[in-house]
């Protein structure tokens, strides 16, 4: 009989433990900050859908044509379109003053 030994180093072969664990935090770490990302982009997508509802609704026009309506306007105006779109949900009679067909 052949007799074993044990070895608390790793073979060449075998994974470094350590070496999972610093992958492992990579992998949280950057699964984090892709929620973080995509939260960030839900919370300011929410505000447009509905300033496109209010505009599509107000100017009998579709979901399409609001939104080329609420883009051009910040273009010609050179704001941030999610702040318009807050101005349009919070304060729409300003809202309606700031955005014209």
């Amino acid at each position: 009989m052949s007799e074993t030994t044990l070895s608390t180093a790793p073979s060449a072969g075998s994974p470094d433990p350590a070496d999972d664990l610093v992958a492992m935090r990579d992998r949280i770490s950057f699964y984090r900050a892709r929620a973080e990302q995509l939260q960030y982009a839900l919370d300011h997508r929410l505000p447009i859908e509905q300033a496109k509802g209010i505009l599509a609704e107000r100017y009998q026009i579709d979901i399409d044509a609001a939104f080329e309506l609420l883009r051009s306007f910040c273009r010609n105006n050179n704001m941030k379109i999610h702040d318009v779109a807050r101005t349009l949900i919070e304060q729409p009679s300003e809202g309606d003053r700031r955005i014209s067909c």
